[in-house]
């Protein structure tokens, strides 16, 4: 553990294990805890805390409050939150033994070096979604994550041999699936809510196209257009694959094509001047997403006309 100005860093299993419920961890790269064991000392209230570990952690009662970046979120019964290393968190209350129910998988990224899940886990966007984006567990759920999270835990405490760290990996990836297979499944749950978020999204990209078209505004980032949704960008892109087949960045590039489309066949602009009104400060990036999108250039798709 190092303190690094006002920031707090835990760097290994042992000291995150250690500080937070006071126990020595059942293997040195990965420890499940019970949350029930867990506390966080006053000293540590309105700390913020960098993990360089993964987190899966399922929390079942709401007394304790984190604040993630600026927002702050109340765990309710079965949520599920993951958390990549790196990641900043604040826990805005002091809590004690018993305050909590739940558990909580921590796993350091060496772990992974001689696995295929080493590659893989970058696949699992929800490691890089805000807290206020966790997953609302359903009882069946959690039953299915807490029986997975018991064989991690079972194995952690056998005498290590030739087998055990292909086990645990096994069991690790299988666990992240589910929970994967959990998140999508919430998106198709609330989707009355999320189909008015991928209109408000391509609503967003149009106001800013015109802006870009009016003062040179320039391309919008898939950043800067999901924190104008409140969202994080790898969850606002999961949401939009899960409804329209493409992530943000594809959906930005379609809605620019559409927009030039109409400005190739409607206007004598040139098509430098009509990359510019788009917000393209290069001109030839324009023509290859162009082409990339329509199998022919600006200037072939203009003698459609």
């Amino acid at each position: 553990m190092s303190d690094v100005s006002d920031l707090i860093v835990f760097d290994s299993v042992t000291d995150a294990v250690q500080i937070t419920s006071g126990k020595a961890p059942d293997h040195p790269l990965i420890h499940v805890m019970n949350l029930a064991d867990t506390h966080v000392p006053e000293s540590y209230r309105n700390a913020r805390i960098c993990c360089n570990l993964y987190q899966l952690v399922l929390k079942r009662n709401n007394t304790c409050q984190v604040r993630y970046g600026r927002r702050q979120y109340d765990f309710a019964c079965g949520v599920i939150g993951a958390y990549a290393p790196g990641q900043v968190m604040q826990v805005d209350e002091a809590y004690r033994p018993g305050d909590l129910e739940g558990w909580s998988l921590i796993f350091h990224p060496d772990l992974l070096l001689q696995h295929p899940l080493g590659q893989r886990i970058q696949q699992y966007g929800f490691f890089s979604y805000d807290v206020c984006e966790a997953l609302h567990a359903s009882e069946r759920e959690q039953q299915v994550l807490n029986r997975l999270v018991d064989e991690v835990r079972s194995e952690t405490r056998q005498n290590l041999d030739e087998f055990s760290l292909g086990i645990l990996l096994s069991s690790i990836e299988l666990l992240l699936t589910y929970t994967d297979r959990f998140f999508n499944r919430q998106f198709l749950t609330r989707k009355p809510y999320y189909q008015d978020s991928v209109e408000r999204f391509k609503a967003l990209v149009d106001e800013h196209l015109e802006q870009a078209s009016l003062s040179g505004a320039g391309l919008p980032s898939v950043k800067q257009l999901a924190a104008e949704m409140n969202m994080s960008p790898n969850y606002m892109s999961d949401l939009l694959r899960k409804y329209t087949g493409n992530c943000a960045q594809e959906l930005i590039h379609l809605q620019l094509v559409e927009k030039a489309k109409y400005r190739l066949l409607n206007t004598n602009d040139s098509v430098s001047t009509i990359a510019y009104q788009l917000g393209f400060e290069y001109p030839q990036y324009f023509s290859r997403i162009f082409k990339k999108k329509t199998a022919m250039s600006p200037q072939d798709f203009r003698k459609l006309q």
